[in-house]
């Protein structure tokens, strides 16, 4: 098995048409890693963040819209002054 394996690699090295297969060595044994398929780190990543990422969303939500409000609350007293003003300068 470690003779059919040695000339695998070096016919493998020479033509250069296969990557280097990552090994574990376990119990003795070596161990194929098996390759990870495409969007596996995303997955993990969205398996281990989707509440923090959620939340954050909620939270970013929220905070706009207060901002939001908060904007439109000035908005109206800027009219409110304007709209005062003018009615003094129509009673002078």
């Amino acid at each position: 098995m470690s003779e059919d394996h040695n000339d695998g690699s070096s016919a493998s090295r020479s033509s250069g048409e296969r990557q280097k297969q990552k090994i574990r060595i376990k119990y003795r044994e070596r161990v194929k890693i098996k390759k990870r398929p495409k969007g596996y780190k995303i997955q993990r990543y969205w398996k281990k963040n989707s509440k923090n990422l959620i939340s954050y969303l909620v939270l970013a939500l929220l905070i706009g819209a207060t901002v939001f409000m908060v904007l439109q609350v000035v908005k109206q007293q800027v009219e409110l002054r304007k709209h005062e003003k003018n009615q003094k300068l129509r009673v002078n």
